[in-house]
């Protein structure tokens, strides 16, 4: 593309729990077939910036008092917010049924490590279930998925485009009737956005609902004979009340910005 865009470095993404799902987005300038006009065109006649996805979905391990859950996700929403900046319908790519890559299993040792400082869930003097947020939380996890990450077998992700002009949205679910979503899509073609004004700004969140969030494992924290029924009803209370507020207003966010 053209040297009037700014190559100034992007903020880091946003990731609040990087186990369960991390989000990256980067953005690439769209270079016209015959470079040799590029200085000749207008700036915003060139301004074009092809928008590519990162994402990851695993479970992850949360402690709880005496004990620990696991959970991930079933879907969620990608939603982006536009600011001096457009992309069409017909410019949104990343639809249908989507092959994930699925990552293998991490080690024992790493998958019982567990963080320094976490939210833990207690009860107080009237049995109720509140939470006590930590002021400093150690992710067990963070950074991008490494490269030398070993892969095994794919899964499916069903992915819909929502039709709004204002702020494009796809929405992912599980596919194949699994618990949760685990894979990863890297650099992936999300959309073309054209820059209509300068400065401009891309805002990517990840929204999740309760009805996004799965309870996969719990350890230390029931006996085992207790009855689906029950485990049922404390599995809706450890997602209401330590997990979903945890995940609002969005569970990651990534930003991209172009000052001209």
């Amino acid at each position: 593309m053209s040297s009037s865009l700014s190559t100034k470095p992007q903020p880091e993404p946003e990731n609040k729990c990087p186990d369960c799902l991390f989000v990256q987005l980067e953005g690439i300038p769209v270079l016209p077939e015959n470079p040799d006009y590029l200085e000749l065109l207008p700036t915003l006649q060139r301004s074009q910036i092809d928008l590519h996805l990162t994402i990851r979905f695993n479970e992850q391990w949360q402690p709880l008092r005496e004990g620990r859950v696991k959970f991930g996700l079933k879907g969620g929403e990608l939603r982006l917010k536009l600011e001096n900046g457009e992309i069409p319908h017909e410019s949104r790519q990343l639809a249908g049924s989507v092959e994930l890559v699925r990552l293998t299993l991490e080690p024992e040792s790493a998958k019982n490590k567990e963080p320094k400082k976490f939210d833990r869930l207690s009860r107080n003097s009237n049995s109720a279930l509140v939470v006590t947020k930590a002021s400093d939380r150690t992710p067990m996890v963070s950074g991008q998925p490494s490269d030398t990450t070993s892969l095994n077998q794919a899964s499916v992700c069903h992915i819909t485009v929502k039709v709004s002009e204002e702020n494009p949205t796809w929405i992912f679910e599980e596919e194949r009737g699994e618990p949760v979503l685990k894979g990863l899509l890297n650099k992936v073609k999300l959309a073309t956005l054209t820059i209509t004004a300068f400065p401009c700004r891309v805002e990517a969140i990840f929204e999740v609902s309760r009805r996004d969030i799965c309870l996969t494992d719990a350890e230390g924290l029931w006996p085992p004979d207790l009855s689906r029924n029950k485990r049922a009803v404390l599995d809706r209370l450890i997602i209401q009340r330590l997990l979903e507020p945890q995940f609002q207003p969005y569970l990651s966010r990534a930003k991209l910005h172009y000052d001209g």
